[in-house]
């Protein structure tokens, strides 16, 4: 498995620690690194759609990626998560977008390509609010 993949899984909380004891299981550790239903439901009408300028995928078909990485140390918040459809989600890494949190609302800073000032910006809805009803 490369390590691109074990980041990726451990940031989707596919990860436990499970213990055993004489072949048998004696534990499981369970975290709150995984966003919960209301925390989805929150960060799904905070922000509507993939945060990526441009990729409509509804925020309800996203994945909740953490802004700064619970690994760490910043918690499972909305003031942390935000919504990326499985290709950004996957690639953000070494897409060159990047964002981050101010004041509980997300910021993004896009590649050159996209901003050669490299500035950064609250996202825009860019879809009308009833094609979210």
């Amino acid at each position: 498995m490369s390590a691109a993949v074990a980041r990726h899984t451990g940031c989707t909380g596919a990860i436990q620690r499970v213990f055993t004891e004489q072949g048998r299981i004696v534990g499981m550790t369970v975290t709150d690194r995984i966003f919960n239903v209301h925390q989805r439901r929150t960060i799904t009408l905070r922000d509507k759609e993939c945060l990526i300028p441009g990729c409509h995928v509804p925020a309800s078909w996203c994945e909740i990626h953490h802004v700064t990485e619970h690994s760490r140390g910043r918690p499972t918040s909305t003031d942390n998560g935000v919504p990326l459809c499985w290709w950004h989600h996957r690639s953000l890494e070494f897409s060159g977008w990047e964002i981050r949190m101010h004041d509980g609302l997300p910021e993004i800073r896009g590649p050159a390509w996209w901003d050669p000032l490299h500035h950064w910006r609250t996202p825009r809805l860019s879809l009308p609010d009833f094609a979210f009803t």
